[in-house]
């Protein structure tokens, strides 16, 4: 074999390995010249998101060419971030591009879906929002949050039936009790079968409230305001007597409703003995205000002093009105009562009444704040103006 022959071919293997050794190299620097643009261009963004230029960052952002599993979880934080901030069209923009790229893994893609949901949400795109919710609600491991968020968007839109489904759907695929969730849905429903007329239905939906949650209150109330309608004193009584056993602050908003009831059947002792035994239990005035009413038919002075023993334990404005009211009505003035017992009770009063009160973000107390110790402002505190008040 000729030399020059012989030296080509022995160099073949040669030459192919420096090939694909410089190929190899070329491709390393094409790659971290890559990697290092891409690097470059997100530090670009999070300098103008740090200089409070958003647009600018999102355009930086969203010219990257690549979305892989590294950049993708930065790229939904940042949606996230706007979205937070109030910013839900730019939430929306960044959300929108991700789902759009090729190269996205599922789980990427899902989440993105998700955070695009909430987006809409946000926007009050109720629609769009329940029509990715919807897909999304099959998916096991983002079900629970897509069906949370679906009971949410029928909440808002008063669409009592459906929430009723998804919460039922939350129970199943969550460790969470929703049946006193279902049981408001059902009085929902029952007060809209109520103002439509349909009676009936509307003690079918109370039925079904309290076979989810036997201690629903507002089941009971309202099944007592359908008694009470239709005259049926007794059993109205009952069930307003059942709810306030099961809530005894409750009372301040059935105490009239059920003296009418006791009242109806000529029964006023057994309505005076039962608000005497809730007047122990209960934390609002309401109980004490009717057992004073009552017992100033009767004697008056009896009522004014019984008054006066539980406002000093827990004064109240409207329990101080009430006292004023009932004293007037029956012919006593107000000297009648101990100045000191009187000075007391309206420094009780006012002591739990805060003075000043930020205009910016509500934080009341008793000292003034040059600056605010929630929201941080300067110069923001004001006297609070009302009754109690400056």
């Amino acid at each position: 074999m000729p030399e020059p022959l012989w030296l080509v071919l022995a160099l073949l293997p040669l030459a192919a390995l420096s090939g694909w050794w410089a190929a190899a190299r070329t491709y390393k620097r094409e790659e971290r010249r890559d990697r290092k643009t891409i690097s470059s261009n997100y530090f670009r963004g999070l300098n103008y998101l740090l200089n409070e230029q958003p647009d600018k960052a999102i355009e930086v952002f969203l010219k990257l060419a690549e979305i892989n599993t590294e950049t993708a979880e930065t790229h939904l934080a940042l949606g996230n971030l706007f979205r937070r901030r109030g910013e839900v069209d730019k939430a929306i923009r960044f959300h929108q591009h991700i789902i759009g790229r090729s190269n996205l893994s599922e789980q990427h893609r899902t989440q993105a879906l998700l955070e695009l949901g909430e987006d809409y949400m946000c926007a009050g795109l109720l629609d769009r929002a329940e029509k990715l919710f919807s897909e999304l609600a099959d998916d096991g491991r983002y079900s629970e949050v897509a069906i949370g968020n679906l009971l949410s968007i029928y909440q808002q839109e008063k669409d009592w039936k459906n929430a009723i489904v998804q919460a039922r759907k939350l129970g199943g695929v969550c460790d969470r009790d929703t049946s006193a969730l279902i049981a408001q849905f059902h009085c929902e429903l029952a007060v809209q079968a109520k103002e439509a007329g349909e009676r009936e239905n509307a003690r079918r939906h109370l039925a079904s409230a309290r076979s989810h949650h036997a201690e629903c209150v507002r089941a009971w109330l309202l099944d007592a305001d359908l008694d009470l309608a239709d005259a049926r004193w007794e059993s109205a009584g009952l069930k307003y007597q059942q709810a306030c056993q099961l809530d005894p602050d409750i009372s301040v908003l059935v105490v009239d409703d059920l003296a009418r009831c006791f009242a109806e059947q000529g029964r006023e002792p057994e309505l005076l003995e039962w608000l005497e035994r809730l007047v122990t239990k209960g934390s609002t005035l309401a109980p004490v205000l009717a057992c004073a009413a009552i017992r100033a038919d009767s004697d008056p002075a009896s009522a004014i002093d019984f008054l006066l023993e539980h406002l000093q334990k827990r004064p109240t404005a409207r329990g101080l009105y009430q006292l004023l009211e009932l004293m007037h009505r029956h012919g006593h003035r107000i000297d009648e009562i101990n100045p000191e017992l009187l000075r007391n009770l309206m420094h009780r009063l006012l002591a739990d009444q805060p003075r000043f009160r930020c205009r910016q973000c509500g934080f009341s107390g008793h000292t003034w704040h040059w600056q605010c110790p929630s929201c941080r402002e300067w110069e923001t505190t004001r006297p609070v103006v009302g009754v109690l008040g400056e």
